[in-house]
């Protein structure tokens, strides 16, 4: 079979996914057949076309890409699935970006308008994706919770905050929605707004508060909320639903990133430091004592 005949079935069977999705399928796809002319039935030719590819974040993508296509292939034509022995390169180790509680406070108040206030506010407080804003209607919008249309449209609810809801029900009030299916962000045109706007959005209150650096989307302020909720006292079960993460795997990662933050403060107000000083004090005074002690004794036995 030619692949790029399968590669055309396959994205037509996946247009439910979202835009955002069939816009990282695709190129994946087409770099196979770039490789394999015919759909390959045996693994090595996939490894091959692997490491053809030096960017280590484009063959990650390629990866995850190829594994659903395959797997994909397998169900609808009754087909072995030739990725099933390709194991995956080794990811990319990722820096993620999170702030700390005082530049976070800088960074909501640079929000100058209720608007912005609002964005910030809920990425920060309920971990909400730039691309989940557009999707938002008053009535998902509850007293102690909101729903949000997440990757894959999934649906899912999550918790928010008496300050978040205040300001959400502010922005209701003033900009007059008609009705509860009515969009709660939305641009100029009254269309969706984008996540590219929202972007921005967090990017201007960033530059406002001085928070430099590269990564300064809306999900900085995402990881900023799984890593001080961790840091705060939080538990992994709670945080794994508020993320909205599928693997506990995935929640997992920001262990480590408190872990480093935990050694950083560990090093700075660990009781050691203290008490080695307080034992080398002792030690001293002890040895004068001694030095003290030995002087006297040899005056009494030259007297």
């Amino acid at each position: 079979m030619r692949t790029q005949k399968i590669i055309t079935a396959f994205l037509e069977a996946k247009q439910d996914l979202s835009p955002r999705t069939l816009e990282q399928y695709t190129p994946a796809l087409y770099r196979l057949e770039r490789y394999c002319r015919k759909l390959p039935k045996k693994p090595e030719p996939i490894r091959k076309a692997l490491n053809n590819i030096e960017n280590e974040w484009v063959r990650d993508v390629c990866w995850r890409v190829w594994k659903c296509f395959f797997r994909w292939c397998s169900r609808e034509y009754n087909i072995r699935d030739a990725m099933e022995r390709v194991e995956r390169p080794k990811p990319p180790i990722v820096e993620m970006r999170f702030l700390e509680p005082r530049e976070l406070a800088r960074v909501l108040a640079a929000a100058s308008s209720l608007f912005d206030r609002s964005i910030i506010a809920l990425a920060l407080d309920s971990g909400v994706r730039a691309s989940e804003f557009g999707r938002i209607r008053i009535l998902d919008v509850g007293a102690n919770t909101i729903w949000i249309t997440g990757k894959g449209r999934k649906r899912a609810q999550v918790p928010i905050s008496p300050e978040t809801h205040q300001l959400l029900q502010l922005l209701i009030d003033q900009d007059g929605k008609s009705g509860p299916q009515a969009l709660l962000f939305t641009n100029h045109d009254g269309k969706p707004i984008s996540r590219f706007t929202v972007y921005r959005i967090v990017r201007k209150c960033m530059d406002k508060a001085g928070v430099a650096g590269p990564k300064r989307g809306s999900h900085c302020l995402r990881h900023s909320l799984a890593t001080n909720f961790l840091a705060n006292g939080g538990d992994l079960a709670t945080l794994k639903k508020l993320m909205r993460h599928a693997n506990i795997a995935t929640t997992m990662k920001y262990v480590h990133i408190t872990m480093r933050t935990a050694v950083e403060q560990h090093n700075q107000y660990s009781p050691l430091r203290d008490a080695i000083r307080g034992a080398q004090g002792v030690l001293i005074e002890q040895e004068l004592d001694d030095i003290l002690t030995k002087s006297t004794k040899e005056v009494k036995e030259i007297v």
